[in-house]
C-alpha cells in the first residue's frame, strides 16, 4: 500500500491544494491520503480563518483519508521547527511520500538546489549567524546566505518552506520521498486574486467580502460560511489585553518561552505600554529584526506559556481531527508506533509527557474558543466520527 503525506494549514482549504492532492494521488497511484495540519492557530502566529475541526472536514471531504493534529507549540515557531517536528511525526506514521508545493523552479532545479545547500550547511549557517549579529533578522540573513548557492527564483517563502522539509527528511535519514509538484496559476505570497479559479490563502482571507466561490471547492465554500455566520471573526484585541496584562502587570517572565531572545521582553514591554491597539503594537515591534510573524508568534506562546522544554519531548501519539472509513482500516498499522487519539477515552493511553503536549494543544483551542465567541472545551464535544 502507498501512502502519500502532506503538511498543512488550509487556511482555508482552496482549488491549489485540491490540485496538489489530486495530481499526487494520480501519479504516485496512492491508497492513503494523510496530511498533518496546524491547529486552531497557523504558523504565521495568527488565528485560523475557520477551526480544526472545519478544516479537516473539508481536506477529508476533497480526497484525503486522515487528518492529524499539529501540536500547537509546533506550530508556533520558525518554519525550520515546524518543518523538522512535523516530518518527524509523519516518519513515525510511516508514509512513502512526501507531497509539497514549488514554485518559480522545476522538479529536477529545485531537488539540486537542495543538495547543494543541504552539502554547504556549515558554511550557510555560518553566514547566517553572522548576518543576523549584524542586525538582520533570520528570515532575511538565511535568504542572503543562499544567495551564494541558488538563484534569486528559488527564494520564495513556499520554496524556503520546501527547503525545510527536505533538510528534515535528510537530518533524520528518512526513507520518505520527497515529491514537489509544481504551483499553477499563482504564487504562495500573492496578495490578490489574479486568476478566476485559483488564488493564494493569503489572497482568498483578504478578499472574503468578494465572491471567492471559484476559487475554492464547494466543500470548503459551504463550510466557511457556516462557520463565519456562526462566530464572529476572532477578537485579536483579546489577545493583546490579556499579554499586556501578563507583561506589565503580572510581570511574567518571558526567558523561557519559545522565540524568546534576550532583551525582547524589554522591548516589547516598552512598546506595549505606548500601544492600546494590537495591530499598532505588532506594526511597531516588526523590524530588521523581528519578523512580524515571530512576533505573533512570541505573543501566543507567552500567553499559552509554551515553554523551550517542549522541543525535547518526543512525541508517541497523533490527534485525529478527520478521517474516513479507508483511514479506520489502517488505524492498526499507524498504531504500531503512535498511540491515536480520537474521543477523551483514548487519554488513558498516553504516556505523561504525551499529556502535557495533548493538554497544551486543549488550552491553544480553548484560547481560540474564547476569541471566536465559542464555549470551551469543544474538543471533547465535537462529534469525530467517520466522514
Amino acid at each position: 500500500m502507498k501512502t502519500l503525506g502532506i503538511i498543512s494549514e488550509f487556511n482555508p482549504f482552496h482549488n491549489g491544494h485540491k490540485y496538489l492532492l489530486d495530481k499526487a494521488k494520480k501519479e504516485l497511484k496512492a491508497d492513503l491520503a494523510i496530511s498533518i495540519m496546524s491547529g486552531d492557530f497557523v504558523q504565521r502566529g495568527e488565528a485560523a480563518i475557520m477551526d480544526k475541526f472545519s478544516r479537516a472536514s473539508v481536506a477529508v471531504k476533497c480526497g484525503f483519508d486522515l487528518v492529524i493534529e499539529i501540536p500547537s507549540f509546533v506550530t508556533l515557531q520558525s518554519a525550520e521547527f515546524f518543518a523538522k517536528k512535523s516530518v518527524n511525526i509523519l516518519n513515525k506514521i510511516n508514509i512513502d511520500y512526501l507531497v509539497f508545493g514549488i514554485e518559480n523552479i522545476n522538479t529536477d532545479d529545485f531537488l539540486k538546489a537542495c543538495k547543494v545547500i543541504i552539502e554547504n550547511e556549515k558554511n550557510i549557517d555560518s553566514k547566517i549567524k553572522s548576518l543576523i549579529a549584524s542586525g538582520l533578522s533570520y528570515p532575511k540573513s538565511h535568504n542572503k546566505a543562499l544567495l551564494d548557492f541558488v538563484s534569486s527564483d528559488f527564494l520564495s517563502s513556499n520554496n524556503i518552506l520546501a527547503l525545510e522539509y527536505m533538510r528534515a527528511l535528510y537530518k533524520i535519514n528518512s526513507k520518505i520521498k520527497p515529491y514537489p509538484i509544481n504551483r499553477i496559476k499563482t504564487k504562495n505570497e500573492d496578495q490578490s486574486i489574479i486568476d478566476k479559479n485559483f488564488a493564494s490563502s493569503t489572497a482568498i482571507r483578504n478578499n472574503l467580502d468578494n465572491d471567492i466561490k471559484s476559487l475554492i471547492p464547494i466543500e470548503s465554500y459551504i463550510e466557511l460560511s457556516n462557520f463565519m455566520n456562526e462566530y464572529k471573526s476572532f477578537d485579536y484585541d483579546y489577545i493583546y489585553k490579556i499579554f499586556k496584562y501578563k507583561i506589565l502587570i503580572e510581570d511574567y517572565p518571558m526567558c523561557k518561552i519559545l522565540g524568546y531572545e534576550q532583551g525582547i521582553d524589554n522591548y516589547l514591554a516598552r512598546l506595549a505600554r505606548d500601544n492600546n491597539l494590537y495591530n499598532n503594537f505588532i506594526d511597531q515591534a516588526t523590524s530588521q529584526r523581528y519578523t512580524k510573524s515571530r512576533i505573533k508568534r512570541l505573543v501566543l506562546n507567552y500567553i499559552l506559556d509554551n515553554t523551550m522544554e517542549l522541543n525535547n519531548l518526543d512525541l508517541s501519539f497523533v490527534k485525529v481531527l478527520a478521517y474516513n472509513n479507508k483511514a479506520t482500516e489502517n488505524f492498526n498499522n499507524l498504531a504500531n508506533k503512535l498511540n491515536i487519539v480520537i474521543n477523551k477515552s483514548d487519554l488513558k493511553k498516553l504516556k505523561i509527557t504525551d499529556l502535557l503536549v495533548f493538554n497544551k494543544m486543549i488550552e491553544a483551542s480553548n484560547f481560540y474558543n474564547l476569541g471566536i465567541g465559542r464555549e470551551i472545551d469543544y474538543d471533547f464535544r465535537h462529534n469525530n466520527r467517520p466522514i
